[in-house]
């Protein structure tokens, strides 16, 4: 019997409940802040952490999957994260139709669950469908590489292509004193190609197998330190670049080297840790989170609506004092989530289970 990867499990828990954590942000107003204060010095710093959140997914994906071979059943894994999204598209659509009140009718469902609008957070599941048609040939590619420095090339040039646009091609270059200012105008100056920055699961999964094959071998207490220093370098340099205006994104992006090098110390410091050595009862926990954790992620925008749209939002008007709530809104917008996707699951076994029961009887 295979062992269990404790670890892969963790880095699922973390990733998912970080995703809430910057939905907070969203939801709570922060977009529509100036950036200003040492409020807002915290909160730069906080963004920076949680934002590691997507990266942390798709690196997992290349690590666990960097084996995957050409064949007909490879392509059946996808049916499981069809079956999801499909169940949680159809619950957040009757969430609009008899909560938010939204005009419905069958063919525009269907076409919503088409296009990914039905699950307002389904973009993750239209970039991995194409990921996962990719994986096979990805893998002969990073396989085929002969030695580490070849794979350390491939890096490289894939950050080079996806990630050093969003770190360079950031400034205001023709406007005399721009350092100084730097949010002073949204006008930037490309000074290296940015065309194939779409392309940026691709180098997260070869990050992940990467870091499968290799590891980094880092002392826990300075990947620990790193990522702090990481975390608040990066806290800085964005309440830097947005001081006196809304929030600038700039680098701070999934695509950006920020978040790549936040996930990546991130993603090695738990695969450092020993969660196989936990009680039982924690371990049970992760694995059980991190079995429902893609239909959490799709349906805790119905949970958002609930915490954010029908309790926080409405009663705490000042956004800065909504920041205050964060111990009580995430966790349960966590548990609500965790809660439907429970039952998503359920539903997806009982009908294996009479899928099963009908092919036995034939």
């Amino acid at each position: 019997m295979k062992k269990r990867d404790y670890n892969a499990d963790l880095i699922r828990c973390v990733a998912v409940y970080s995703v809430l954590s910057v939905h907070f942000l969203l939801r709570t107003g922060f977009y529509s802040e100036i950036v200003e204060g040492p409020l807002m010095v915290f909160m730069c710093m906080y963004r920076s952490l949680f934002m590691a959140c997507v990266p942390l997914f798709m690196i997992l994906t290349g690590y666990l999957m960097c084996q995957k071979i050409l064949c007909r059943s490879y392509y059946k894994g996808i049916w499981k994260t069809v079956e999801i999204y499909v169940l949680a598209s159809i619950a957040c659509l009757l969430f609009k139709r008899f909560v938010l009140n939204y005009d419905m009718t069958i063919r525009k469902a269907v076409l919503d669950i088409l296009s990914f609008d039905a699950a307002n957070y389904a973009w993750y599941v239209e970039m991995y469908f194409g990921l996962f048609l990719l994986i096979p040939f990805l893998n002969l590619i990073y396989n085929g590489l002969r030695s580490q420095k070849e794979k350390k090339i491939l890096l490289l040039t894939m950050i080079a292509l996806t990630m050093l646009p969003k770190i360079l091609n950031n400034f205001d270059l023709t406007t005399e004193g721009w350092w100084s200012n730097p949010p002073v105008s949204k006008e930037y100056n490309p000074i290296v190609p940015g065309f194939f920055t779409a392309m940026y699961p691709i180098t997260y999964y070869f990050i992940g197998a990467y870091l499968r094959e290799y590891g980094w071998k880092l002392k826990k207490r300075w990947n620990l330190l790193l990522l702090f220093g990481a975390v608040a370098g990066f806290g800085l340099y964005n309440y830097y670049r947005s001081y006196g205006v809304k929030f600038i994104w700039g680098s701070n992006s999934t695509w950006g080297g920020e978040n790549m090098i936040t996930a990546v110390l991130l993603f090695t410091l738990l695969l450092h840790l020993h969660p196989e050595r936990w009680p039982r009862p924690v371990k049970s926990s992760l694995v059980f989170i991190s079995k429902v954790s893609f239909g959490l992620y799709l349906v805790s925008w119905i949970a958002d609506q609930i915490v954010y749209g029908n309790f926080l939002n409405p009663h705490v008007m000042v956004v800065s004092e909504r920041w205050k709530y964060y111990l009580a809104a995430v966790p349960a917008s966590f548990l609500l989530s965790l809660g439907m996707s429970t039952v998503l699951s359920l539903v997806q076994g009982v009908r294996r289970m009479g899928w099963a029961l009908v092919k036995s009887r034939k």
